[in-house]
């Protein structure tokens, strides 16, 4: 039964990777804290192990696709990996109930950017976006990149979600990006930075290895399905959808810490 617990969650966390280009963390951390009884820390642990391969299979698909931007993947990846492996390394010095907090701020953080980013096109009354292929404006945005990537891949490290939950936000709400290539961009990023995220769990954390690979097996599968159902919808589905889901977290994060 435990076994099935595990397929399921890595299943959901894959879907959600690739149809939201989050990683899946979002969904796998609190599933195994509070349907299997893991540790926060063992928790973002397995995280990181789930989010490299269904990263990996929605990079795939989407670039076979071209609905992702190889530079700005290259540029936030490369900009956050020092910092990915730093945060997840420094798990070590956090609480469980630290870490729960810091999670809630970044959804709260995610959420923020996104919103605002609707009430941006809204008030323009437009969905133009720039051209982000412009020389001009891919050199412009290698400088927001830079640090954007840096904070995102502080946060992923630590949370073990991959920074993925921020990625999409900041591709959407500073690069002007569309949502759909944002998704696709953000697995590529997400990808990148997993390596030394984990490399710095198995350092700094003890961990089950076996249901790091039933999960990660299983959100392959479901990255893939989450990828066809991106491609297949509309924009304002796959905003829904993300948004939801984060206020569900925010909700069930901020109730926990409250001891409810």
């Amino acid at each position: 039964m435990e076994y099935l617990k595990y397929v399921l969650i890595g299943f959901a966390g894959g879907t959600l990777s690739g149809l939201l280009g989050i990683g899946g963390g979002f969904i796998v951390i609190p599933a195994l804290i509070y349907f299997t009884n893991t540790g926060a820390k063992q928790a973002t642990a397995i995280s990181m192990v789930q989010i490299f391969f269904a990263s990996a299979s929605g990079t795939l698909f989407n670039y076979l696709k071209k609905t992702l931007r190889i530079k700005y993947a290259l540029y936030f990846g490369i900009a956050s990996m020092g910092f990915t492996f730093a945060g997840s390394y420094l798990t070590k010095y956090f609480s469980d109930a630290t870490i729960k907090i810091i999670y809630l701020f970044a959804v709260i953080l995610s959420l923020s950017l996104f919103v605002l980013r609707l009430y941006r096109e809204k008030k323009a009354n437009s969905a133009q976006s720039c051209n982000i292929e412009d020389a001009a404006i891919v050199k412009r945005n290698l400088f927001k990149a830079i640090p954007l990537g840096m904070v995102a891949g502080f946060l992923g490290g630590i949370l073990g979600v991959g920074g993925g939950f921020l990625y999409v936000p900041l591709l959407v709400f500073f690069l002007d990006i569309p949502l759909k290539v944002a998704v696709g961009t953000s697995l590529m990023i997400i990808l990148i930075n997993s390596i030394p995220g984990i490399i710095g769990k198995i350092i700094s954390v003890e961990f089950n290895y076996i249901t790091a690979l039933i999960i990660a097996a299983s959100s392959v599968a479901g990255a893939r399905l989450g990828t066809y159902i991106n491609h297949k919808v509309k924009p304002i589905i796959i905003r829904v959808v993300f948004i939801i889901m984060l206020l569900v977290i925010i909700g069930r994060v901020s109730f926990d810490l409250a001891g409810f």
